[in-house]
């Protein structure tokens, strides 16, 4: 009775895979299908980031902050590509079942990743300092950006030129007497290093920016978390640390696999970062922690403690003690709208119809 059973569990034992096998010598289908979830999860991210301010607003505008966040994503989209096609299956197979030709096909194809990944990280935080620039009124926040901006161009720079040139005029892939290059692994933990600094400054000057705020703990806490999102970038860049001495050695295609899958999530961490940290109806409908629906009739006011050297009569009052809006003394405040425009109110010596001296417009891009 159980014997065609057993005859049948034997054949089947005995019948090959078929489709995409892992082995402890192949991890290759691993790093494959986890770029393909990550690029699903960005694209979408992008989408959101797109749906958001062009159909959930009015009167935007593709600006630099689009620009650079859509170049950043097309960067990303060209780095993971050189994990999916057949060149890029070296990485996470074992060295013995690679030929020379495969390993020169492959490297080609890693140069180039290497490249487009260094782009697509400074394009991130460029687009995020685009944004931190329309976001802050006030001239310290804005110098503080522009040197920020200075430093990731200064960054980006320095790890793609040194990524392009890590062995002169030739290739990486490259063997001869003539063939020298630098120390790969003390400049790959450069550039981590320096990404990770950036990274935590991109979490920093959020905060400087909107502190001033009169705003709830609460929502204050909020408006931060969308910023802090970047840990996660943080997190997978301490792990691409961890992991490179494995690029170290014969077999480092097989030994390096934990350090293409941290490269992977450092990309889609940094661009995803890029995008929650700026879902503008959010941002733009905060009103003691909640989010307008209409927020074409959405006005809201905030004191800047550094926006006046010295505050008015009941300024600090209410500042403290967060009165009614009508004994308010709007001196200290800046208005947001959702008419593109930011302004701060100073209170002329004309009539009220004039046009308050001092007042600033902000965020046309908004």
């Amino acid at each position: 009775m159980f014997l065609p059973l057993r005859r049948a569990s034997e054949e089947a034992a005995q019948t090959p895979p078929v489709g995409i096998v892992v082995t402890a010598s192949n991890m290759n289908p691993i790093i494959q299908m986890t770029t393909w979830l990550l690029l699903a999860l960005t694209s979408l991210m992008l989408c959101f980031r797109f749906l958001t301010k062009f159909f959930l607003k009015t009167n935007q505008r593709f600006g630099w902050e689009e620009m650079l966040i859509t170049a950043a994503f097309l960067a990303g989209l060209g780095e993971s590509i050189t994990f999916l096609i057949p060149e890029g299956e070296i990485f996470g197979k074992e060295r013995s079942y690679i030929s020379d030709d495969e390993l020169t096909a492959g490297l080609k194809v890693q140069y180039a990743g290497e490249l487009l990944y260094i782009l697509a990280l400074g394009l991130a935080k460029l687009s995020v300092c685009a944004g931190l620039t329309a976001l802050s009124p006030e001239t310290g926040h804005r110098r503080l950006t522009g040197v920020f901006v200075f430093a990731v161009i200064i960054w980006s720079l320095v790890a793609f030129i040194g990524t392009a040139f890590q062995c002169g005029t030739h290739g990486p892939w490259e063997n001869g007497p003539g063939v020298k290059c630098f120390d790969r692994h003390a400049f790959l933990e450069y550039v981590a290093i320096t990404n990770i600094l950036t990274d935590v400054a991109l979490i920093a000057l959020p905060t400087a920016v909107i502190y001033p705020l009169k705003m709830s703990v609460r929502t204050r806490v909020t408006v931060l978390s969308f910023f802090s999102v970047r840990i996660l970038a943080i997190v997978a860049a301490i792990c691409q640390l961890v992991y490179l001495p494995r690029l170290s050695g014969y077999d480092y295609t097989l030994r390096g696999f934990p350090y293409y899958l941290s490269m992977q999530f450092v990309q889609f961490s940094s661009i995803s970062a890029a995008c929650a940290a700026y879902f503008w109806p959010f941002l733009r409908s905060l009103r003691s922690g909640l989010i307008s629906a209409d927020n074409r009739a959405f006005t809201s006011e905030y004191a800047l403690s550094k926006l006046r050297g010295t505050p008015r009569n009941g300024a600090n009052g209410d500042m403290v003690s967060g009165g009614s809006s009508k004994n308010r003394d709007r001196s200290n405040y800046i208005k947001i709208t959702t008419d593109n425009t930011v302004t701060t109110s100073v209170r002329g010596q004309g009539s009220g119809t004039d046009k308050p001296p001092g007042s600033e417009g902000y965020m046309k891009d908004w």
